[in-house]
């Protein structure tokens, strides 16, 4: 369904029914990694048609977030209940008791009075003995350079989440990169039901069995790394494989005359997953929202399963993933 248009700018995407909080726009933009090109490639996708903006405090970009949406709102160009605004406490800022300050923190870098849906990022919470310092160290490492991983339970952290909500600070909450266990473990736990989990999802690593959970429980699903990270993190070693390479994917988009982001992209939204492709370039922010005129036949389906490696491309031995309890 899409949400009425009142500003002068379009929007594009379709949305999908939340357990609480508004709807959430199917295509938003990532923001990790995009450094100082963040604040204009925000305004460049707000205007093609972009109302969810994907951050965290360890990407560094609530900050021009936050700058990009105050110039477009106070222009009369979108209103801020247009936009849907994702950010997550990440590492050190998901200790129990860093929760209401760290939200307030992300609150005043993004400029506005809520946040949409706020995410623990990792299931594992870091130390948070390097917070404060300028700027803060969010997951901090010891002499060996190996996380500093505490045995603080996430479901203290989440019903600090929680109170947040009732104050009306935050309107949604969820986590990211769970798994089936810990997310049934939360939501058994939760007052307040978590409505969405972000994970890693793409045609390598399609998730099958986790999307089919969650959604099975009416909690939405995004994908981080929706394109197979082109632009790999650190943490992962290259390799010469590109998913958007990968031959039944050329094929689909020539033959439709889509690029192959678009198909990869449209394999996921079809499974009712919410997708975040990052860029800061102007014509791919414009044409990865450009999915919902066209669809994938049951054959183009069937054969992109094909595509399926069970390949993570965040490492399935990060600490951050937490014991799977």
């Amino acid at each position: 369904m899409n949400t009425p248009n009142t500003s002068s700018l379009m929007d594009v995407s379709s949305r999908l029914k939340m357990l609480s909080g508004k709807p959430i726009p199917q295509v938003g933009l990532g923001t990790s990694r995009t450094g100082s090109r963040c604040t204009e490639a925000v305004k460049i996708a707000i205007e093609a048609g972009y109302r969810h903006l994907d951050t965290a405090q360890t990407y560094f970009t609530e900050t021009d977030i936050g700058d990009a949406l105050a110039e477009l709102i106070d222009s009369g160009k979108v209103t801020r209940e247009e936009m849907f605004i994702t950010t997550k406490l990440s590492g050190g800022s998901g200790q129990p008791h860093r929760v209401r300050e760290q939200t307030a923190i992300s609150l005043q870098k993004l400029k506005t009075g809520y946040i949409d849906l706020l995410l623990i990022h990792f299931p594992a919470i870091c130390s948070d003995e390097m917070l404060d310092k300028d700027p803060p160290v969010f997951f901090p490492r010891d002499e060996n350079n190996k996380l500093i991983i505490t045995d603080t339970d996430y479901v203290d952290t989440y019903r600090e989440m929680e109170k947040l909500v009732d104050e009306g600070l935050v309107k949604a909450l969820g986590v990211s990169s769970f798994s089936i266990k810990q997310v049934e473990r939360l939501w058994n736990a939760a007052r307040i039901k978590p409505t969405n989990n972000q994970i890693e999802c793409h045609a390598w690593f399609p998730q099958y069995e986790l999307v089919e959970f969650c959604q099975k429980k009416g909690m939405t699903v995004s994908a981080y790394f929706p394109l197979g990270s082109p632009v790999r993190p650190f943490y992962v070693p290259q390799d010469d494989e590109v998913l958007l390479q990968e031959p039944i994917i050329v094929e689909i988009s020539e033959r439709l005359n889509r690029t192959p982001a678009q198909i990869l992209l449209r394999f996921l939204v079809q499974r009712n997953i919410v997708v975040i492709p990052k860029s800061v370039n102007k014509d791919r922010i414009a044409s990865n929202i450009q999915l919902f005129d066209f669809s994938l036949s049951e054959s183009d389906l069937e054969k992109i399963k094909l595509v399926n490696k069970g390949k993570r491309l965040m490492p399935p031995d990060n600490l951050l993933f937490g014991v799977d309890k």
